[in-house]
């Protein structure tokens, strides 16, 4: 099982990797790029934990966390944990603006609660 530290460092490293391909790469070639990451790993750490992990990264990183980029750092973390994690881009409502909110399936089972009024326009390859 990896140690808190680790999975941090390692949440840590996919941060950094989509911080710099999004201001280097259209916004499909990484969600490619992230989508090809083989699928490694035994799961020894929890799909949850993993992403907790992200999200302390992001917060004690320089960068603005949002869904859409702690879904896209989750992606590759948790393909190389050894789960098939895609990405899904929904909408909800009929308002202007737009309520849009990106998340991560499982299995075709999202790991986010909040989700179920949101429509989804995207579901990447698993």
């Amino acid at each position: 099982m990896a140690s808190r530290a680790s999975l941090l460092l390692r949440a840590a490293l996919w941060i950094l990797r989509v911080e710099y391909d999004r201001r280097r790469v259209p916004f499909g070639d990484l969600v490619d790029r992230l989508e090809r990451v083989p699928i490694r790993g035994t799961r020894s750490v929890g799909a949850e934990d993993a992403l907790a992990a992200v999200s302390r990264a992001y917060s004690l990183s320089p960068f603005r966390r949002t869904c859409l980029k702690e879904s896209l750092a989750g992606v590759g973390l948790l393909r190389g944990l050894g789960y098939r994690a895609r990405l899904v881009v929904g909408v909800k409502g009929a308002t202007t603006p737009v309520d849009a909110h990106a998340w991560i399936e499982i299995d075709g089972k999202s790991l986010d609660c909040a989700v179920a009024s949101y429509v989804p326009l995207r579901r990447a390859r698993s």
